[in-house]
């Protein structure tokens, strides 16, 4: 390993170390990080910014953007309003109404944490209707919304397809948003089981959602509107999965449409883009892009092989994915660093896909910890009451799985050899 390698190792471990420590944007680290790189290894400037993921930032901006008009039209309170209502009074089904809406939102391209932002105070809402169902809804919501994170629509999917792209490494995408929402509805069926279990024993405990704030009456949106935006979001849908178009540029067409037909305010719509996602993954990225260009992801990958058997390398990637997911609020970036390093060290094997799948899967199932938006978000809309013991348990939880769901995914590429 060269001198400007091995110093781009140093800074990325630095830069992931002050992140953590001290809350800083990864992205704005990561580029800073790039200047002694550029010195040492002697590239020209203009290699790095080759390495800028502009269609990740199109992607990201155009499909928030497509979801922003479809949230202001009221097309989606519609929505989940109406699916809420046909389940009724059948409790059993409620967690289920959540994952499907939250699921689906994601798969489509939203944002995860946009779609969870939306969804957990309107699942408080409801829960307010239906005692007893507010917890295990809403870990129903944030656990469907982020796994179906890994479809290749969404940006999370985007990042690590592009990921796989560049290494030359191919893998089934939707395959493996298939294994992520069957290992989702998996854990909401055994905390739903055992949420029934201890009712029946007498030792539930019970979470109460915060009463309901008041909300500010807007200009009511027309039906006209609502309408376009949901056909959009179809259009959207069939322009991309039949037909073939990026991502980003038909999502950037179907708001552009709506822009100039309906002219809602463009300031509150360009709010809902997350600019701080946005500079955290395309400063991360490029970062990567320049160390890859001086040959340290190859160093890496080739380091990797030689440190034991691949059951044991495969173990350390999933346990060392889960445990930053639980230590840095961004799962974005943290599969932005660590699927580069599984790509390069099982990326030309037969067991790529499972190796993809135990590495993102419980990755995303980190969601309800209390350091992430989501797991926030759940106890600031819970009953003051509660808050502190919500805490503990969300941190128990998101503890739990990191520590079984990693070692189960990872025994079928270990078993596969």
């Amino acid at each position: 390993m060269s001198l400007a390698q091995g110093v781009s190792l140093a800074l990325l471990v630095v830069v992931l170390v002050l992140a953590i420590w001290r809350r800083i944007n990864i992205g704005v680290l990561a580029l800073a990080a790039a200047l002694p790189v550029l010195a040492l290894s002697g590239l020209p400037v203009k290699t790095m910014w080759a390495t800028f993921p502009g269609d990740i930032f199109v992607l990201i901006a155009g499909v928030s953007l497509l979801f922003a008009h479809l949230e202001r039209s009221g097309a989606l309170a519609w929505f989940v309003e109406r699916v809420y209502r046909s389940v009724g009074e059948r409790h059993a089904l409620l967690p289920w109404a959540g994952f499907l809406i939250g699921g689906a939102l994601s798969t489509a391209g939203a944002f995860s944490t946009a779609v969870i932002a939306f969804l957990v105070p309107m699942v408080a809402n409801v829960s307010l209707r239906y005692r007893g169902t507010f917890l295990l809804s809403e870990l129903a919501v944030i656990i469907a919304a982020n796994c179906a994170g890994l479809s290749p629509l969404n940006p999370t999917g985007a990042v690590i397809r592009a990921a796989a792209t560049k290494l030359g490494v191919t893998y089934p995408g939707w395959g493996l948003w298939a294994v992520s929402i069957v290992v989702a509805a998996a854990v909401v069926g055994v905390l739903q089981a055992l949420e029934a279990l201890s009712r029946r024993r007498g030792s539930h405990y019970e979470v109460a959602p915060a009463p309901a704030a008041a909300h500010d009456d807007e200009s009511r949106p027309t039906v006209g509107y609502m309408v376009c935006s949901a056909v959009a979001l179809l259009a959207f849908l069939l322009l991309v999965v039949v037909a073939k178009t990026d991502v980003g540029v038909t999502a950037m067409c179907m708001v552009a449409l709506q822009q100039i037909v309906f002219r809602p305010n463009e300031r509150a719509l360009l709010a809902r883009i997350p600019w701080n996602s946005i500079l955290l993954l395309c400063g991360l990225l490029t970062y990567l892009g320049l160390i890859q260009a001086i040959g340290t992801m190859d160093s890496i990958a080739h380091i990797l092989r030689h440190l034991g058997t691949g059951a044991v390398l495969i173990l350390v990637i999933a346990y060392l994915t889960a445990l930053l997911c639980n230590i840095e609020s961004s799962t974005l970036g943290v599969l932005g660093l660590i699927t580069p390093i599984a790509f390069g060290a099982f990326g030309h094997t037969g067991i790529v896909f499972w190796v993809t799948a135990a590495v993102c899967v419980p990755a995303a199932l980190m969601v309800m910890n209390p350091i992430h938006v989501a797991g926030t978000l759940i106890i600031g809309n819970s009953a003051v009451q509660n808050q502190d013991a919500l805490f503990r348990r969300l941190l128990a939880l998101a503890g739990c799985l990191a520590l079984v769901v990693p070692g189960l995914l990872a025994l079928i590429p270990i078993a596969m050899g």
